[in-house]
């Protein structure tokens, strides 16, 4: 076991459960090359200086294996096989710490009820639940129970979890990561004007943002996404799309753009957090689909429009790129609590209630936590 992080010997030893995908020495190496803006997934190694940290590691397997796991993964709905290969790091941890279902589902059938807690953080499983079959519905809530308590991203994510599965402990924590560094205006006026749009979350709606790059014909559209949808849209000749960028053309991105985009379909889980966020603190006036509790994280510092609606949408960028639309004031996504030290000073002071001490109202707000830390 590899533990990293400045902390005593005696500090609690936290184990980050990352997904197969997610090695963390190759990500380091990736954030090393100036591909990723994060250390580690998530910037959870922050806690280094309170906990003694650890992070799961997928582990060498074949391709039939892989494609088995994978099989079983898909059909329960978490990688049960990945977890048991870390079965002993996992037990050996004094709270385990998950960034979605299939990490927190995954632990809880590994460890049951006598395993360490976990911080039982939910993304995706409130949009999927009313399309689960009952036997699956039914093994989700029995391992859902087993945690004593479900961190999710937004209200209407909470709603979901507390109506679908009563009588648990549900919080709110609000997300938070990086935000870029505040770049040089970019006159809207310029020749031509160019919109950023970033981001691979599934409920990105590209076929939308393709029919209102056609509408603004005046204007040049950057699509940084890798995504299935959309590699599948079908974009009009103004639009330029990247599958991926560095950290460094990242930025730059949003240095040339004049304004930034989130499109997004209804969900639950406030979809299109990270690109709100790189978009405030680049300062980038911000144009975004109302959906999945995103108000909440933009709300007075970005335009918000229906979902699905092509209108809005074509009048909300016009507005952005005539410099109807101002951009967000600097340190926007550090006011509002929405930094990555902010959202890792959430998941301390969860651990801090687990293993014993109080609960933090604070936790769920969006505010600054990172200003007044926890001992």
């Amino acid at each position: 076991m590899s533990v990293v992080g400045p902390a005593g010997a005696d500090s609690p030893l936290v184990v980050v459960a990352l997904s197969h995908e997610h090695d963390v020495a190759a990500w380091r190496a990736r954030h090393e090359r100036g591909e990723v803006l994060d250390a580690t997934p998530y910037g959870y190694e922050r806690a280094g200086d309170r906990f003694r940290m650890a992070w799961t590691e997928p582990g060498a397997e074949g391709p039939l294996v892989a494609r088995a796991r994978r099989a079983l993964a898909a059909r329960l709905g978490f990688d049960v096989v990945h977890a048991w290969r870390n079965r002993a790091l996992l037990r050996s941890a004094d709270v385990i710490w998950t960034h979605t279902e299939r990490e927190h589902l995954a632990v809880a059938a590994l460890l049951g009820r006598g395993g360490p807690p976990v911080l039982a953080q939910s993304v995706w499983l409130w949009d999927a639940w009313p399309s689960m079959r009952p036997w699956r519905r039914r093994l989700v809530a029995a391992l859902l129970r087993r945690h004593r308590v479900e961190a999710v991203h937004s209200a209407e994510n909470l709603a979901a979890s507390r109506a679908a599965v009563p009588g648990r402990r549900v919080q709110l924590v609000p997300f938070g990561s990086t935000a870029l560094p505040r770049v040089a205006h970019r006159p809207a006026a310029a020749d031509p004007p160019v919109v950023l749009a970033v981001g691979n979350d599934v409920d990105r709606d590209w076929p939308l943002l393709a029919r209102a790059a056609a509408e603004v014909s005046e204007a040049r559209f950057l699509v940084i996404s890798g995504s299935r949808a959309a590699r599948r849209a079908e974009w009009p000749g103004n639009v330029d799309r990247r599958a991926r960028t560095s950290r460094a053309e990242l930025v730059a991105a949003f240095s040339a753009a004049s304004c930034a985009v989130v499109p997004l379909r209804p969900n639950l889980h406030a979809s299109g957090t990270t690109s709100c966020i790189e978009a405030l603190g680049a300062g980038r006036p911000l144009v975004v689909s109302r959906a999945g509790g995103i108000e909440a994280y933009v709300e007075g510092a970005a335009r918000l429009v229906p979902p699905g609606e092509l209108e809005p949408l074509v009048a909300g960028i016009r507005d952005a790129l005539a410099g109807r639309l101002a951009g967000a004031r600097p340190c926007e996504a550090e006011a509002r609590g929405l930094g990555q030290g902010d959202y890792v000073e959430r998941y301390v002071r969860i651990t801090r209630w687990l293993l014993g001490g109080p609960w933090d109202s604070r936790i769920s707000a969006f505010a600054p936590l990172t200003g007044a830390r926890t001992p």
